[in-house]
């Protein structure tokens, strides 16, 4: 008898289509455990994103638990073309009167002689002194002087020195001029040069470059002025244009003579409107996702993601706890966020009334740096306890961290399940083709018996009645 090549073909049966529909019984608890993991990666996907929520709130609360955000100074200036100012944590609030008489300058002197390009000098030494006495430090720099120089040579090779000067050649328009200016603005920036010439043979003489305070060799353009001011009628000489030790605290730079301004020194409330601002909006970022995560369409009978989950309805009644708790012993009759202007709204996110928290920064009486930063145990600040109830959410070995971990868990623990269930379904497959493949063999047989004898039957002689 010959052999079956294909399960079906000798019998006639369908038996890869009654296998598939056995096996798609048989996979209904692989359907139902993909579904599972399914909705446990979407769980992990939104605590995940919660996660970074609250990091961002987090940052926002440490922002306003840091006392520099609210010790910050602001130097505002009643004439920018005056001067300019700008004021760091040690200034002292007030306002100064500033007149400025002189600006500081560089001192700038020329040459003398007339001097065609292609002159050339005898060489030797230049010493280039800047600075003055009356306890300044003096700096003296000798420049070699080749013999045979041209100007553009000696201006290159003062330029290359670093003696504090720059050099450079102008053409007046009837000669060529050697321009030396100092680097450093008033007296401390005076030049004095000396030379000692030892070449000779050529057309010039360094000797004309010499400057020792009086007009000679070389004219002065500009003198060494240092910047004279008054604040509050204090007359005040320095050597440089910015100044950062007239005023504790305070840097100023000068920028016209002969005018004057108004200085305000003040506490910088900016940066505190700003935290707030930025801590508002970083709590209703949160309290936002949480209500969609955790909402449920009525209309639709669809349930969120994370609707009845008890973590998240944990995180949602300790943030809302958070914001309405009180801080003792403040002066000023402060003790909570809305005592500044921060209230909650009905649908629990935060709104801030500007006007109201203005006043409150404004106000010398209310301690607001403490209401956030605080950390006297029992009683801490507001900004300080949300940073503890979020490292207790977002931490290591926080609410969200050990909630992640479980569903990891659970997932690795749904994977293995569906290792196991496919490799006993590879063995139930295998098992029904083996039985079919019989059973379509035996059928076949005896479908060709049943044939041989129908024949055998139809060549019996007949008989008659």
């Amino acid at each position: 008898m010959a052999s079956i090549s294909s399960a079906g073909i000798g019998s006639g049966l369908d038996v890869a289509g009654i296998i598939s529909k056995l096996m798609a019984v048989e996979s209904q608890p692989l359907t139902a455990l993909a579904t599972k993991e399914s909705s446990y990666q979407a769980k992990l996907s939104a605590f995940g994103s919660m996660q970074g929520a609250l990091a961002s709130l987090q940052t926002a609360a440490k922002a306003l638990q840091n006392t520099s955000t609210f010790t910050g100074k602001s130097a505002s200036v009643s004439d920018s073309t005056t001067l300019s100012a700008s004021a760091i944590l040690t200034a002292r609030a007030g306002t100064y009167d500033i007149n400025v008489t002189t600006l500081a300058k560089n001192h700038i002197v020329h040459s003398n002689g007339n001097y065609a390009e292609t002159d050339t000098f005898n060489g030797g030494t230049l010493d280039i002194q800047i600075g003055s006495t009356g306890g300044l430090g003096v700096t003296t720099k000798s420049v070699t002087i080749a013999n045979g120089s041209t100007l553009t040579d000696i201006m290159a090779a003062i330029n290359d020195a670093g003696a504090g000067v720059k050099a450079s050649v102008v053409n007046d328009g009837t000669t060529n001029r050697l321009i030396i200016s100092s680097e450093t603005t008033g007296s401390a920036g005076n030049i004095r040069i000396t030379s000692t010439q030892s070449g000779s043979g050529n057309a010039q003489n360094i000797t004309d470059f010499d400057y020792i305070g009086v007009n000679g060799g070389m004219i002065q353009d500009r003198g060494p002025d240092n910047a004279n001011f008054t604040i509050n009628g204090l007359p005040i000489t320095r050597f440089s244009n910015t100044v950062t030790d007239a005023i504790n605290g305070v840097t100023l730079t000068l920028a016209k003579e002969s005018s004057s301004a108004t200085i305000t020194v003040a506490a910088n409330t900016s940066n505190v409107s700003s935290a707030v601002d930025a801590f508002v909006k970083a709590y209703n970022d949160v309290t936002s996702q949480l209500k969609s995560m955790t909402a449920y369409d009525a209309t639709n009978k669809k349930a969120a993601i994370l609707t009845g989950d008890s973590t998240a309805r944990s995180i949602q009644t300790q943030l809302t706890s958070m914001v309405q708790t009180a801080v003792s012993g403040i002066t000023g009759g402060i003790s909570s966020l809305s005592n500044i202007g921060i209230a909650m709204q009905k649908d629990g996110s935060l709104v801030t009334d500007k006007s109201k928290l203005t006043a409150a920064l404004a106000d010398p009486t209310k301690d607001v740096t403490v209401l956030f930063t605080q950390t006297t145990s029992g009683n801490k600040g507001i900004a300080v306890r949300f940073n503890e109830l979020l490292d207790g959410l977002i931490g290591t070995d926080g609410l969200i961290p050990s909630r992640t971990s479980g569903i990891n868990t659970s997932i690795k623990s749904l994977q293995k399940q569906t290792d196991a269930l496919n490799l006993r379904l590879t063995q139930i497959e295998k098992r029904y083709r083996t039985q079919f493949t019989s059973l379509d063999t035996l059928m076949a047989s005896m479908q060709q018996t049943s044939t041989y004898l129908t024949q055998q039957l139809a060549n019996l002689p007949s008989t008659s009645t």
